[in-house]
């Protein structure tokens, strides 16, 4: 069964309260798209991705959760093609909250990352629910 967006931004809600980072709350709230169901090893995969990428301040998490997603949803689809709707993604991201950089997005009169990953989850959701892949 698929999890429609409330149940994917209260998945979401409830990871960042327990702990995970930005990367981790997108991805697994999208538990229900993977192929096998084992989000364990996904969760390890993207643990490094918080804080932009190792606390690089790099490109933001819930950005690099959704590229996920879309990898793993897109399979079979063109590199070109994949390349494509994950640059649409981020722009789509950027546009919304005015930065891709965590470095850029932290800050005072910035929304706290919680936001962010719901906003994330929002779009990534609705992008899919587009093509009919949930």
């Amino acid at each position: 069964m698929k999890h429609t967006l409330e149940e994917r931004i209260a998945k979401a809600r409830e990871l960042r309260a327990a702990g995970y980072n930005c990367a981790q709350c997108v991805l697994l709230s999208f538990d229900d798209v993977m192929p096998d169901g084992d989000t364990s090893m996904l969760a390890r995969a993207a643990s490094g991705f918080g804080s932009g990428i190792g606390a690089s301040g790099e490109i933001c998490g819930a950005i690099s959760g959704s590229v996920m997603i879309l990898g793993i949803v897109r399979e079979g689809v063109t590199r070109p093609d994949l390349y494509r709707e994950i640059r649409e993604a981020m722009a789509e991201f950027e546009q919304l909250e005015g930065a891709r950089l965590c470095r850029d997005l932290k800050g005072p009169g910035r929304k706290p990352c919680l936001e962010l990953i719901t906003d994330a989850v929002t779009m990534l959701h609705n992008r899919l629910a587009k093509s009919a892949d949930m």
